[in-house]
């Protein structure tokens, strides 16, 4: 009696993560499964043994099954842009009172307000302590990323809020007016909007 084997190689794919995506194709925020595929050695059919993989990471999306580079997960969310603005805010206001006397009581409370009317009801001092405490760097790089996903005017708003900031303990200082010259460009600001901003909100506190 004669035994017929039957083997062969087949690509198997892997859901690697999930998530919520905007899908070029769909046109809105969908589910997504991050995939990566691998050849497998066969065996009446079976995947049995893993061998190399196959091509590179994609991300699938549920609905709609198109396929895309990684890459695509660098665009922002629906809900994502919603946060947007009060995210970025809270970034610029850490880095202002930073370069500034960061203890100062009412830069403080003028801060914690202005992120909680941004949308942020539940942000209180810890919180405040807790982004005061984010990596410099990590902060900018992640500024810098999120800012073109805003309006020219909304960027303008987020650095006129943390220029107020940083006059609520008096007339800025060299490193207070350093830190928003950089907020202003990680914000994809020019340095003419930038004076601009800092100017009006001067001429409002006084200062």
């Amino acid at each position: 009696m004669r035994i017929l084997i039957i083997f062969g190689w087949r690509v198997v794919f892997f859901t690697l993560t999930r998530g919520v995506f905007h899908c070029p194709d769909c046109g809105g925020d969908r589910d997504y499964r991050r995939r990566q595929g691998r050849n497998f050695f066969t065996l009446f059919f079976i995947p049995v043994i893993p061998l190399t993989k196959a091509g590179g990471e994609f991300v699938e999306c549920d609905t709609c099954h198109g396929r895309w580079n990684p890459g695509v997960l660098n665009v922002p969310t629906t809900a994502q842009l919603a946060q947007m603005p009060a995210m970025l805010l809270r970034m610029a206001v850490a880095q202002v009172l930073r370069s500034g006397d960061y203890t100062n009581p009412a830069a403080r409370s003028r801060a914690v307000a202005v992120v909680q009317q941004a949308g942020e009801a539940g942000y209180d001092d810890a919180a405040l302590n807790a982004d005061l405490g984010r990596p410099f760097d990590e902060v900018r790089v992640e500024m810098a990323r999120a800012a073109s996903a805003l309006a020219p005017e909304a960027r303008e708003s987020i650095l006129r809020a943390a220029a107020e900031i940083a006059l609520a303990d008096g007339p800025l200082s060299v490193s207070e007016e350093e830190t928003l010259s950089a907020v202003g460009a990680d914000l994809e600001l020019t340095r003419v909007q930038v004076t601009g901003v800092v100017s009006l909100a001067r001429q409002e506190s006084g200062h």
